[in-house]
């Protein structure tokens, strides 16, 4: 394996692996803080990974297709289903170390579609061996993408995409998957990953590169990218942390009959929301929840995100700036 994928420059994977622990750290401390910015990142992640596949979606399109009352443009439906697909697994990466064939199996089908998938029982036991003997998750989640690189006979690359994040996941924490459908926006709710890294972010943003970690030329600029989209996720936490110090200021001000506190609760774990899930789950009727909404509104806690009166729904406002609504 070393023979066909030489080492990357250590200094450059010290560089990235200094600012993911330095994230890993933030999120580790306020599990809140973590789940608003894994639910952004994955959206971006998702739309990222799309555009490297040649079908480019927005966050937008991704997030809004449940909510529009007509058909859309069959093309961008195709992008937007296939970002969905990415979405489902950067919610739930699984526990690759332990359920290893099962967790492969589940990103192939995701992301390569239906067919059986060509992972082999020397893959799972290669796979299980590069994270446990890997010196840092960087260097074990790139091992896995080139190893499922080499099985998948580089025909796969938004699967090695997945697997890298999957190991980064499975070396940082743990996870289960997520059971059943969902939409879009619900897999934003509550993401049960531990990643930090966002490998097609890193190609697109600031100039498009391609995938490859069979190329060290490629490899250093996906550890190149890595580290600017660390920088610049770091960065954005402050944001991220003032909306849920205004949320927690608002939550303990609130008088002892108030629902803001239930509903701020629901907004920390479920950035986006319509009125029929606010009625359903703080058990209140449509019209207590649409003024609980409108208040949130006022309150600058949530921007309604659909431009029509019928398939409303309302987003956080870091949420909201990420769809062009804030």
């Amino acid at each position: 394996m070393e023979d066909l994928f030489p080492q990357p420059d250590l200094s450059t994977v010290f560089r990235a692996e200094i600012l993911a622990a330095r994230m890993e750290g933030a999120l580790r401390a306020d599990a809140s803080l973590a789940a608003m910015w894994r639910g952004l990142a994955s959206v971006q992640e998702a739309c990222a990974s799309t555009w490297l596949e040649d079908l480019p979606v927005s966050p937008v399109d991704l997030l809004g297709r449940p909510f529009r009352a007509s058909l859309g443009d069959p093309d961008r439906d195709r992008a937007a289903l296939a970002g969905a697909a990415m979405l489902r697994g950067l919610h739930s990466p699984g526990p690759l170390e332990e359920q290893t064939g099962t967790v492969l199996s589940r990103l192939w089908s995701l992301s390569a579609g239906e067919g059986p998938h060509p992972f082999m029982p020397q893959d799972y036991a290669e796979i299980r061996d590069a994270m446990a003997e890997a010196p840092s998750p960087l260097l074990g989640a790139l091992a896995v993408a080139r190893i499922v690189h080499v099985a998948t006979e580089g025909n796969a690359p938004s699967v090695e995409r997945l697997a890298l994040v999957a190991a980064d996941h499975a070396m940082r924490g743990s996870g289960r998957f997520m059971l059943g459908e969902a939409e879009p926006y619900d897999l934003v709710s509550a993401p049960r990953g531990a990643w930090v890294i966002q490998p097609s972010l890193a190609l697109v943003d600031n100039g498009f590169r391609l995938w490859s970690v069979a190329h060290p030329g490629r490899v250093r600029d996906l550890l190149e990218g890595l580290t600017r989209t660390l920088d610049r996720g770091i960065a954005a936490l402050p944001l991220l942390r003032r909306w849920l110090e205004r949320s927690r200021d608002i939550r303990a001000d609130a008088h002892g009959a108030s629902r803001m506190p239930d509903l701020i609760g629901m907004l920390t774990l479920t950035p986006i929301v319509t009125g029929s899930a606010v009625a359903r789950d703080l058990n209140i009727t449509p019209r207590g929840a649409q003024k609980l909404i409108d208040q949130a509104e006022s309150l600058e806690l949530i921007t309604k995100i659909t431009p029509r009166r019928t398939y409303r729904a309302w987003a956080t406002t870091p949420f909201a700036r990420m769809l062009g609504r804030g």
